[in-house]
């Protein structure tokens, strides 16, 4: 049985990438069997329950395969609950289900996102320079923004650190401390309005410096300084450069790919 948990993944996976999830979709659902009868049977079940566009069909490996289609809303819940319907109904006609799909409601066009979400794909580079090492955490999933004239400019954090041993690189407890930052920076921004990406970071040699592409830069800047006095742990500093052709984070992913 698909579980609850794949079909909660299935539908952040949707959310991760732009897909409004609380809209109406059509959603197919299969059954196989190597008896057509049962299909068929199980067929006349479904047109009661408005089911449509049911079709019947042969595989090139000698079974029978059944598709029925409705338009519908759906959440993780309601889906887990269907889909436990649909097994019962597998086994009454002695049948296989094989799981659901989504479209658009028409039936022929994809479905529509919003180009402005981007799902967090990050790639982690272990680097050396002048033999020390160099981490660089990457989101890869910008490389496909469709907006990135629009996001132009980079804030580019620098925070440094206590490296406790020769290798330049900070303690876990600092870790956490850097990260927790790098998150109270972000939701800071969206507090106050500003749109951000997260777009890479670098931890090297006691500095840490993360960047985040914003489209708002003059209002980013009063934010940040208001900011700047209640850092009481971390301490930073920042620029914001223009970039419109993402050029740094261009060569970051080359850079990552070939070490």
């Amino acid at each position: 049985m698909i579980t609850f948990e794949t079909i909660e993944h299935f539908y952040n996976n949707l959310s991760s990438n732009g897909i409004n999830c609380n809209n109406n979709f059509l959603y197919t659902y299969c059954f196989i069997s190597d008896d057509k009868i049962n299909l068929q049977e199980l067929n006349k079940e479904l047109n009661k329950n408005n089911f449509s566009s049911i079709t019947i069909e042969e595989s090139e490996e000698d079974y029978w395969w059944l598709s029925a289609s409705r338009i519908e809303k759906h959440d993780a819940h309601s889906l887990f609950e269907l889909n436990k319907i649909l097994y019962a109904l597998a086994e009454k006609y002695n049948v296989e289900y094989d799981g659901f799909d989504i479209g658009n409601p028409d039936g022929q066009s994809a479905i529509e996102r919003d180009t402005y979400t981007v799902p967090e794909k990050f790639k982690t580079g272990d680097l050396i320079n002048n033999n020390l090492p160099e981490l660089v955490i990457i989101n890869t999933a910008l490389e496909s923004f469709a907006h990135k004239a629009e996001f132009r400019y980079f804030i580019n954090f620098t925070i440094p650190y206590i490296t406790p041993d020769g290798t330049g690189l900070p303690s876990n407890e600092d870790l956490q401390n850097l990260h927790d930052f790098e998150i109270s920076i972000e939701h800071h921004l969206q507090k106050s309005g500003i749109n951000s990406y997260y777009v890479l970071r670098t931890t090297y040699n006691g500095i840490r410096k993360f960047y985040l592409a914003i489209a708002d830069k003059g209002n980013a800047i009063n934010i940040l300084e208001a900011m700047k006095p209640n850092t009481k742990d971390l301490h930073f500093t920042y620029n914001i450069t223009e970039d419109e052709n993402w050029s740094m984070y261009n060569e970051m992913l080359i850079k990552v790919a070939t070490e």
